[in-house]
């Protein structure tokens, strides 16, 4: 969460950081992971997602060792790595949830995998916090000892994705598909790249889909936010003190990720307690979160910060404690939109989930890719004008096609074409006529 600040703090004879260099590269590997979801949704298709997940693995391991010696020219390389890997890691992660899952237990399984995934902006911030304390600039052996720790965690990650059981041979209620000892779908059909781009925008003319698109890039509006931007004014308010605001990176990254995991316990024990509340109350409450986090930013970050060092004040006098509280706003809203996506797109579109979970990087990548484009020239004050409008309409959307599909538990065939799609369900094929 701290890269595009780290490498303002970098410079030596070979390589001088900039305070925007690194929106720049994060645009980059959002517009490659967008652009290769269609092979990546090909390798699933064809491989499983258990090893489509260790190559992912193995690109964010590629990508943190760029870190140890940075240049230009792997730093761009790495970013492109990632973004194979990461729309590859995606896909596969959303196809595994589902595949092992029912309706009974997908809220529950969600909440699991999103407190799990989330545990890494505790021990990464916390190790950076200390190493930065009191410093306004990372020192070589600094930056071996962080991203040499984070690549000794990344190949163990890869050594624990290896290890993954393989899914039961057992059939899933309602419309799952079946699944083989190796881990592949075989209700789901493999797929060419050209199939599986047109399986994914067949989705695109359905209203349902286009219903939670708006969710998509709110939930990649908002990441970006608060991994980046927000990490990275917190860095550049030097009203906060020197070497003060640099150390509050980490640990508002380590805010961020309590309020995650905090959220997915809660939203978890929601689910378990009280199973027909619906996802649309959770949501909400994420919203609300938000725009709570997205004033109290207003009032107390300077309007100029995500844009390079500033000593300007906002309309207050920019708060320690205010900062950090707004982070662990932003992650437990967050945990709350993410946890009812996966659990909506796992549930609505389980026979066949592979094209929705491409179609969800894609769009996602393309936004956050614009995103950090415009990170580079818009102040504060107008992308959080961009969060409160583009995060209402996704409430709004979201919310609608739950009720719908609560009341009629079916989203794409009108009643006549019930039969046909209930044949096509027992194939896997369903969204693929």
């Amino acid at each position: 969460m701290a890269d595009i600040f780290l490498w303002l703090l970098v410079h030596d004879q070979y390589f001088n950081g900039t305070s925007t260099m690194g929106y720049n590269l994060l645009a980059v590997l959002n517009g490659v992971g967008a652009s290769s979801v269609w092979i990546s949704q090909t390798v699933v298709s064809n491989i499983g997602p258990k090893k489509a997940m260790l190559i992912g693995g193995v690109c964010y391991f590629f990508f943190v060792s760029t870190f140890i010696r940075p240049l230009a020219v792997t730093l761009y390389g790495g970013a492109i790595t990632l973004g194979i890997g990461q729309a590859m890691l995606w896909i596969a992660e959303g196809t595994f949830l589902s595949m092992n899952s029912d309706k009974e237990t997908i809220g529950r399984h969600s909440s699991i995998f999103w407190a799990l995934y989330q545990t890494s902006l505790l021990w990464g911030n916390l190790f950076f916090f200390y190493e930065m304390l009191s410093q306004d600039t990372i020192a070589e052996q600094t930056r071996y000892r962080v991203f040499g720790s984070l690549m000794v965690l990344a190949a163990a990650g890869v050594s624990v994705l290896s290890r993954l059981q393989h899914p039961l041979p057992k059939k899933l209620q309602g419309p799952r598909a079946a699944i083989q000892l190796d881990g592949n779908l075989t209700g789901g059909k493999s797929r060419t790249c050209l199939q599986s781009v047109a399986s994914s925008f067949r989705l695109l003319r359905t209203r349902p889909i286009w219903m939670v698109v708006p969710t998509f890039v709110y939930i990649a509006l908002e990441q970006t936010f608060y991994s980046s931007v927000y990490q990275s004014s917190l860095g550049y308010t030097k009203q906060f003190g020197s070497g003060v605001s640099e150390s509050l990176v980490g640990l508002s990254g380590v805010c961020v990720g309590c309020g995650e995991i905090l959220g997915s316990f809660v939203y978890g024990l929601v689910d378990k307690w009280f199973p027909r509340i619906g996802r649309d109350p959770v949501v909400v409450s994420g919203y609300l979160l938000h725009m709570l986090a997205f004033a109290l930013v207003y009032v107390n970050i300077p309007h100029d910060a995500p844009l390079g060092n500033t000593f300007s004040e906002a309309i207050i006098h920019p708060n320690y404690s205010l900062a950090l509280l707004c982070s662990l706003l932003l992650g437990f809203g967050d945990s709350a939109f993410n946890i009812q996506l996966f659990s909506f797109l796992g549930d609505a579109y389980s026979s066949d989930s592979v094209p929705v979970f491409a179609l969800f990087p894609f769009v996602w990548g393309l936004t956050c890719c614009g995103a950090f484009f415009y990170s580079t020239v818009l102040t504060l004050h107008y992308q959080l004008a961009i969060l409160v409008v583009v995060g209402s309409l996704s409430v709004f959307t979201f919310s609608s096609i739950e009720w719908e599909f609560r009341r009629t538990r079916t989203l794409t065939a009108p009643p006549r074409d019930r039969p046909r799609r209930l044949a096509e369900e027992q194939q896997g094929l369903l969204h693929e006529a």
